[in-house]
């Protein structure tokens, strides 16, 4: 399966891109249920596995029922604003890699992109695959308006 999700954000594009490469500080940006994002288990922790700047690097999620999730960065340029990164495996999905990019849009805002592609273990399992991921994005691209919405305001 392939899905490429786009939002705009409404803050220049280097700012976006410190913010996705700050690998491990998804809690500065996540947002819980209660504030509109995810429902289901909250992210409790996430922690770096390596150095900040280095590739690799894998950041560490952890789940409130306890799933455990890594996500390693294996390519990184930030002259172009792309990464790289593969997610580990689960019960329904292997294989899952994905692009995160941005591109500066008029105004001095910018665009953020996620591709991925990843294989379902069970053909019945591709429609609540992709809707699962394209909710994750939704949530992500939310994260990143509401912080910076957040941080110029005040």
């Amino acid at each position: 399966m392939a899905l490429h999700k786009s939002a705009n954000i409404p803050a220049p594009p280097d700012e976006v891109w410190d913010l996705i490469c700050d690998w491990a500080g998804m809690l500065r940006w996540w947002l819980t249920a209660e504030e509109g994002g995810l429902q289901g288990p909250a992210l409790v922790t996430c922690e770096l596995i390596g150095e900040h700047d280095s590739v690799p690097r894998t950041r560490r999620m952890t789940l409130g029922n306890g799933i455990v999730v890594d996500e390693q960065i294996f390519y990184q340029n930030d002259e172009t604003q792309r990464i790289y990164y593969r997610k580990s495996d689960d019960q329904s999905l292997t294989g899952y890699i994905a692009s995160t990019y941005v591109d500066e849009i008029e105004g001095g805002d910018c665009a953020s992109h996620i591709s991925c592609m990843f294989d379902v273990r069970d053909p019945a399992d591709r429609a609540p695959a992709a809707a699962r991921f394209e909710a994750v994005y939704a949530a992500m691209f939310e994260g990143y308006r509401r912080y910076f919405t957040r941080t110029t305001a005040g």
